[in-house]
């Protein structure tokens, strides 16, 4: 005998497994994207700029946003290949 029981738990069984393996590419597309967002862009521009007074790269953070607010990871990745251009001595913004 089927009651409802038995016909909805695989249903919404699969339904839970197919919105955690969509949430899960749509995540891994963004993060592919990042470089182009404007929070990547405007970090990794105050980052160069940064280096102007402190070419160690020790302050980029201090002195991009100071301690108003926690930087996001997007800004630090920036932050991190900001420097890592400026002691390569490339000018220009790595590409991807």
């Amino acid at each position: 005998m089927l009651n409802l029981i038995t016909l909805t738990r695989p249903l919404a069984t699969s339904l839970a497994t197919g919105a955690l393996l969509f949430l899960g590419f749509n995540a891994h597309i963004q993060a592919s994207d990042y470089k182009n967002t404007r929070a990547y862009k405007d970090a990794f521009a105050c980052g160069k700029k940064s280096l102007e007074s402190d070419p160690s790269g020790n302050s980029t953070v201090s002195y991009c946003i100071g301690n108003s607010r926690d930087p996001s990871k997007v800004e630090l990745q920036a932050f991190k290949d900001a420097v890592a251009a400026g002691k390569s001595g490339s000018p220009k913004k790595p590409s991807k």
